[in-house]
């Protein structure tokens, strides 16, 4: 094997995932030499990228869209949680705790692990009902399942506290670790959708009868895909958590939601490009509405406009439904090689047949050329 083919072939395999973390990458370094506010906001924006990965790697795929993915989250957020939490402070802040809650606790980077696994033991149980439906009731299901998730959260006192929250969670999720976090979420969504389970998703998601009838199963490709999607997805919620140093059951609600689905929608449901691009521009627009709701936009000082940023983010996904549904990308992923057209062959350059025909020697044609073959009469007389 040539080395360029080795090139293209590792290109083909990974070259997407690296181009797109390299870009958040960039931008993401150059934000945090600003002031510390701005580089908080940074590593919220990388979060928000692998929340977006996470519901891409179910919707993108399957086709159904899910509006309680950020439940997966929430789970993630709080076993990642009460694992970083010191014995010392769980004795304190969960008195009446399971004795396990409060005396295991683990590194950050594990607890962030077990917190996407315990995302992903759930999506088991859940896509035992949610696989088999798709369209409008499965929206609905996902829906029912945030909001149930939410109220469990909230009333689970002896564990998460209930509404008071948890509080002085270590905070471990600096910006080379949410970059590092990002890379590997890449790169699982990436090979997911490339392997021949995504494939199969894929063309169940095109035509589920004919998927079906060649002997695809729909909810168990549709399972899988949910299943790895609530890792990511609970990586996130974790990720996020060991960042704000505090969780509560009403962070991953209705108005998150709003905002990740909003970013898969912007930059395009049907890639993982668009993912990530949703994901920036999103995370940058928000911020400056956020900022023009206090008075303030680029050190300007404007009247305040509390609500603002969630009706122009709400007025920019409808404009951007009806004119642009298939979001920013169309869901096309980048295009990192051209394909090179055969070179012509002039023809003048070889001698005619009596039939007309250029006499060509088959290894000037390129592959897969038609050659004209003159046809054959007898002579009748």
């Amino acid at each position: 094997m040539t080395a360029p083919t080795v090139v293209r072939r590792l290109t083909d395999a990974v070259g997407i995932p690296v181009v797109l973390f390299a870009g958040v990458a960039v931008l993401a370094l150059l934000a945090s030499t600003g002031p510390a506010s701005i580089g908080r906001l940074t590593i919220a924006a990388v979060v928000n990228v692998i929340l977006v990965v996470g519901l891409y790697t179910f919707v993108g795929n399957s086709g159904v869209w899910s509006f309680g993915h950020m439940s997966f989250a929430l789970v993630g957020g709080y076993v990642a949680g009460l694992l970083a939490l010191p014995a010392r402070l769980k004795n304190q802040l969960l008195p009446d705790a399971p004795d396990l809650v409060r005396s295991l606790s683990t590194t950050p980077v594990l607890a962030v692990v077990i917190g996407g696994l315990a995302a992903a033991l759930v999506a088991v149980v859940v896509a035992v009902p949610l696989a088999r439906i798709g369209g409008l009731s499965a929206g609905l299901a996902t829906v029912s399942l945030l909001i149930a998730f939410t109220v469990v959260a909230a009333q689970w006192q002896s564990v998460t506290r209930g509404q008071k929250g948890l509080s002085s969670i270590p905070t471990s999720t600096t910006l080379t670790v949410a970059l590092t976090w990002l890379a590997v979420v890449l790169l699982i969504a990436w090979t997911y959708q490339r392997s021949s389970w995504g494939i199969r998703l894929r063309a169940a998601k095109a035509d589920p009868i004919a998927a079906a009838a060649s002997g695809i199963s729909v909810p168990i490709q549709r399972g899988i895909a949910l299943v790895l999607s609530a890792f990511i997805t609970g990586i996130g919620g974790a990720l996020f958590a060991l960042q704000l140093g505090s969780l509560n059951p009403d962070v991953f609600y209705l108005d998150y939601t709003f905002l990740i689905i909003t970013m898969l929608v912007l930059g395009g449901a049907g890639s993982l490009t668009g993912a990530v691009t949703g994901s920036v521009l999103v995370s940058a627009l928000a911020e400056v509405l956020r900022r023009a709701e206090g008075g303030s936009l680029f050190g300007l000082d404007v009247p305040a406009r509390p609500g603002l940023a969630d009706v122009i983010l709400g007025v920019v996904l409808i404009v951007m439904l009806i004119r642009r549904p298939g979001g920013l990308t169309r869901g096309r992923e980048l295009a990192l090689r051209r394909r090179r057209r055969a070179k012509p062959v002039p023809t003048d350059e070889f001698p005619s047949t009596e039939a007309g025909l250029a006499a060509v020697p088959a290894t000037a044609l390129p592959t897969g050329s038609p050659v004209a073959v003159p046809a054959h009469r007898e002579d009748t007389r």
